[in-house]
């Protein structure tokens, strides 16, 4: 397979091209890879490849005739599929490296400065590919991103073909772990599943944990796909339960504050109820709790969630047009509201929660407002709980937010929601909703 590589910086590859896997295939004639500079095809005695943007701004453009040149000369009197390297392109995923890995000439086009003039894209670019949501200071690590995840689809470079596919993102899963002599690492032993000789038994572990794995860090590739039965029941066996089933909502109406900074108990609302539970529902978490120390307004709860499990509200769900292939689906109020529970105190909900799970939970407190201490991402927050088998629970408030001896017996803030402007008064409601996804929502 041929790459080249249009690049101010060729040198940067010498290493990377002349070591490991990619230096013996080069060598065995299997890659072939090869640059072409677009200083060649400058016209001036200064070799010049940038200029100015129109419009002003910071930064130089690469301009279009000298690199409109190169293209020309790296794709030769062949066929080629052209590729720019840029931060707006399309994000580089497995099933895209393996289409790419079926051309016999790929020209990867590495861009500097501010970017390169649009017309170069417009006329001699036939895709145009990101590898993340970060800044380089050019596509030449991208480029050698892409030679690197193409050339594993080349025969012969890599010296076992089946691995190609037993990796993360092939299926996609995450891979499962990996472990290796000595037997004892500081205390830390190997699962004794894999030194049984049983090999049945190793391929539903490392499959078990693989599923386990996807849907603690990547539950965004979970719900992208539809287990089988079989698969739901590795889950099961893989140890802790994916993050999102031991993942508890609570909404405070006490305490809370109202706009002076004083501790209040707020009023239940039918939204509270509805909405939230429809949250939960709807990301699969463990449970919701509505917390307020007034009995009635428990009572009241309660009387709704009988009303929709037990009378006239039980089996009034609408029937929706189920997705094409799939099961026919149900908008079933009581489904969502069987996650509801109500508390007189957060303090109560978190011994539910320790007593159900055996350890207390995470207690990761929320609110509108930019915390003193260290704030946590929602997707950091996802990588360490999931690190973990203990149960989370994410505190909601109502009012004007929760009182600070919540805040200080939780274990972390969760960072505010922001917008492109500075109003960000969302409903606890809508917070709700937004934070589940970000944690648990899957991604197209």
């Amino acid at each position: 397979m041929r790459f080249t590589v249009v690049t101010l910086f060729p040198e940067m590859f010498e290493s990377f091209l002349g070591a490991s896997l990619l230096g013996k295939a080069r060598e065995a004639g299997i890659l072939d890879v090869s640059f072409v500079d677009p200083r060649e095809f400058a016209t001036d005695k200064h070799r010049t490849v940038d200029d100015a943007p129109y419009g002003g701004g910071h930064g130089m453009v690469m301009k279009a005739p000298p690199l409109l040149a190169a293209i020309e000369r790296a794709v030769g009197q062949g066929d080629a599929h052209r590729v720019l390297l840029t931060p707006v392109g399309a994000p580089l995923e497995q099933h895209r490296v393996r289409e790419l890995a079926r051309h016999e000439h790929l020209v990867l086009v590495c861009g500097r400065y501010e970017g390169i003039d649009q017309r170069v894209s417009d006329l001699a670019i036939d895709e145009e590919l990101s590898i993340g949501d970060y800044v380089l200071t050019g596509g030449e690590p991208a480029a050698m991103v892409v030679i690197d995840a193409v050339a594993r689809y080349v025969p012969g470079v890599l010296g076992e073909a089946a691995s190609v596919e037993d990796e993360s993102f092939s299926e996609p899963l995450l891979e499962y772990p990996q472990y290796t002599r000595p037997a004892e690492v500081e205390g830390r032993g190997v699962p004794a599943v894999l030194s049984s000789g049983n090999h049945a038994a190793v391929e539903r572990w490392r499959r078990g944990q693989s599923l386990r794995r996807t849907a603690d860090r990547r539950p965004d590739l979970m719900a992208a796909r539809r287990l089988a039965p079989a698969d739901e029941e590795l889950l099961g066996e893989a140890g802790a339960e994916p993050l999102f089933r031991r993942t508890y909502v609570t909404l405070l109406h006490h305490p809370v504050l109202d706009p002076d900074g004083n501790t209040i108990t707020t009023s239940v609302t039918n939204l509270d109820v509805h909405d939230i539970a429809r949250s939960t529902a709807t990301y699969g978490l463990a449970g919701y709790y509505l917390v307020t120390p007034i009995s009635p307004q428990r009572e009241q709860v309660q009387r709704v969630l009988e009303n929709w499990n037990a009378g006239r509200g039980r089996g009034q769900g609408r029937a929706r047009k189920p997705e094409r292939g799939g099961p026919r689906r149900f908008d079933e109020r009581g489904q969502a509201l069987g996650t509801l529970e109500t508390a007189s105190s957060w303090q109560e909900v978190v011994e539910e929660i320790t007593r159900r799970h055996g350890e207390r939970p995470r207690i990761v407190a929320t609110s509108a407002r930019p915390s003193a201490d260290a704030a946590v991402e929602p997707a950091a927050l996802r990588r360490q709980a999931s690190d973990s088998a203990a149960p989370l629970l994410l505190v909601f408030g109502t009012g004007h937010g929760l009182a600070a001896e919540v805040v200080e017996q939780s274990d972390q803030v969760l960072t505010p929601i922001w917008g492109p402007v500075e109003f960000n008064h969302l409903s606890v409601r809508s917070a709700v909703a937004a934070i589940l996804d970000r944690l648990f929502g899957a991604r197209s």
